[in-house]
């Protein structure tokens, strides 16, 4: 029997929360059974999946662990499943949610509360936590008194405010009458180095607290009809931990000369991976730094590369961790602070103070700028332990699963500034488009972004607003929709500097046009005239048309840069239904809010 997009939806969310409170065993087991249902056509599949999505248990009994994240990558959620999947291997009740999926108020019925949450951007809470925030700080948040919790906050020192969100709501529970568990964790974006010793942490505080012989010692999973059937490959999952060594195939520019910038399109192979992505999902790369930039960072510092450190508990080179696991491409301010006493620079200390005179000055550097102007000779110890460790790079995927069979797609710039000897690059994207060669491979695994997915009714329609790389994950829309043969209008809203040299993807635009694929193109290209034009006021020239898409039932993405861009567009999408509605602003705000919490407007920005 068919299901309408309602009942569609409403099975995904049920498996959703199922996925959330089984562990990784417990996914494999259910993943084969249902593909063994699926196979035979039983007709108990229906009634299967039914019984198996029993909601999460409510917080408040003793022996249940509450654990909530508010993520923004899929690293909050990532934390939080893992010690969800340790605390039931315990025997454990659990109850785990994203903070967006939950009532705010029923914190007040918590009495083991962990909190993983993420900052974004300067200082913000991510998008799916902003109303918990906004309530737990508001007169309505309730009395905490019978709470104990903890909080485990992910942030990136490279911006002033780390890890605000996680602080400020670790003070705003301890001010409701929460008593903590185990002080706040603050963690880099090398967050793994903390994870594993918090979560030992955690249990060891948690365990004497859980009533014992709980029932949650049964997996929380109902099976009707025949016993489940042995899955078929269940090999290890390529993730953050795991990467998968993918060969690059094929790099194709999408700029030409004499654009000022460089962007192209990568492909890598995913052959015998077993990876599995959506449209909307990003990928991670683990990059190395360049060898050249390893090289001046050795002799600034007078230190033998051959020297060994510790790193995981094992001995390596100071070379290898330099080029595999140090963080050299961007200066933060944790290395800023320890080169600052080392060297007992006055000038970088009063720089230190100047959070706006800072953010100028290591935007234009990377870690070989500080070490030269400030020069100083230590040992492989100390110079290791004044860097942060490398972080993945995440790009939004730029193809559908469905076109090109165990390939992935990416739109990477190469990020880059200076010039000549003083030239410096990204490392990822240096890696990409500079040194590697076709037939060389990169650790790569997906980040799924769950709140930025096509509808499953492929007749709504669809506005995409992607200026720059950001039209990377509408590529692959259109061509998910064209190979699902979707009925659903598509309108891409794309921008750049210059329609002859930065005109990113125009043939396959255009083709999709012709094919049907697209409906409507509407490009902005800011330094072809005098007055430079943007994606936003495309957006309010066209408002009738947007304004009628809406009413619709259109679904509206955003992807690109959050410095601006995405708040740009959602004030000329405000100005779109002043004008069309006749709304007053504080109107055309909830209009948007309601198309949020419909996940109708979702945004992927960076």
């Amino acid at each position: 029997m068919a299901l309408v997009p309602a009942q569609q939806q409403e099975i995904e969310r049920q498996l959703d929360r199922l996925r959330d409170n089984l562990t990784s065993e417990q996914l494999l087991w259910a993943s084969g059974y249902m593909a063994g249902l699926a196979a035979a056509g039983s007709s108990v599949a229906h009634g299967a999946v039914d019984q198996m999505a029993q909601p999460a248990a409510e917080p408040g009994a003793a022996e249940t662990l509450t654990i909530w994240y508010g993520t923004e990558t899929g690293n909050a959620r990532g934390v939080a499943r893992r010690l969800a999947d340790t605390a039931r291997e315990r025997g454990w009740e659990v109850s785990l949610a994203g903070l967006d999926e939950v009532q705010p108020r029923r914190i007040g019925k918590a009495s083991l509360l962990i909190l993983v949450v993420a900052t974004h951007g300067e200082g913000d809470p991510p998008e799916t936590a902003e109303a918990f925030c906004r309530f737990i700080h508001s007169d309505r948040a309730p009395s905490l008194d019978k709470l104990r919790y903890a909080v485990f906050a992910l942030g990136d020192s490279s911006y002033p405010d780390f890890c605000q969100t996680g602080r400020e709501l670790d003070e705003r529970l301890a001010e409701l009458g929460g008593e903590r568990l185990l002080d706040r964790v603050d963690c880099d974006v090398d967050f793994e180095t903390q994870e594993d010793p918090w979560r030992d942490r955690v249990v060891e505080r948690v365990e004497p607290l859980m009533q014992q012989g709980s029932a949650a010692a049964e997996p929380h999973l109902q099976v009707v009809g025949r016993p489940a059937p042995q899955a078929a490959s269940a090999t290890a999952a390529h993730d953050r931990r795991n990467p998968f060594e993918a060969e690059l195939l094929e790099v194709s520019p999408l700029t030409v000369t004499p654009s000022n910038k460089r962007v192209a399109h990568v492909e890598l192979s995913l052959e015998d991976s077993g990876i599995v992505w959506q449209p909307g999902d990003s990928l991670g790369m683990w990059p190395e730094n360049d060898p050249a930039l390893v090289e001046r960072i050795v002799e600034a510092c007078g230190v033998d590369a051959s020297a060994e450190i510790e790193h995981d508990g094992r001995r390596i080179s100071l070379g290898r961790w330099l080029g595999r696991h140090a963080e050299l491409t961007q200066v933060v301010r944790p290395f800023l602070v320890r080169w600052a006493e080392l060297t007992e620079a006055g000038e970088l200390q009063a720089l230190l103070d100047d959070r706006d005179a800072l953010t100028r000055w290591v935007a234009e550097r990377q870690v070989i700028d500080v070490l030269e102007d400030y020069p100083l000779r230590v040992d492989a110890e100390t110079l290791a332990g004044s860097l942060r460790r490398l972080a993945p790079r995440l790009y939004s995927i730029a193809s559908s699963p469905l076109t090109v069979e165990d390939e992935i797609g990416l739109t990477v710039k190469l990020e880059q500034h200076g010039a000549d000897l003083a030239r410096r690059l990204g490392v990822a994207s240096g890696q990409l488009l500079e040194r590697a060669a076709p037939g060389d491979v990169v650790p790569i695994y997906i980040e799924p972004n769950e709140r930025f997915r096509l509808p499953s009714d492929g007749d709504r329609p669809i506005i995409m607003i992607g200026p720059g790389t950001g039209v990377a994950p509408f590529r692959a829309f259109v061509e998910h929709r064209q190979a699902q043969a979707a009925a659903g209008s598509s309108w891409l809203f794309f921008g750049e500097q210059h329609r002859r040299t930065d005109f990113l993807y125009q043939l396959e635009w255009q083709r999709f046009l012709r094919d049907g694929a697209l409906s409507r193109l509407s490009v902005a290209f800011s330094r072809d005239q005098a007055e430079k034009v943007y994606v936003q006021h495309r957006l309010r020239e066209q408002a009738r048309e947007v304004y009628a898409w809406l009413e619709e039932g259109a679904h509206v993405y955003v992807c690109g840069s959050g410095q601006g861009m995405a708040a740009d567009v959602h004030q000329a999408l405000v100005d779109v239904i002043v004008e069309q509605a006749g709304r007053s602003a504080e109107q055309a705000e909830e209009y948007l809010a309601a198309m949020k919490a419909d996940h109708r407007y979702q945004k992927d920005v960076y």
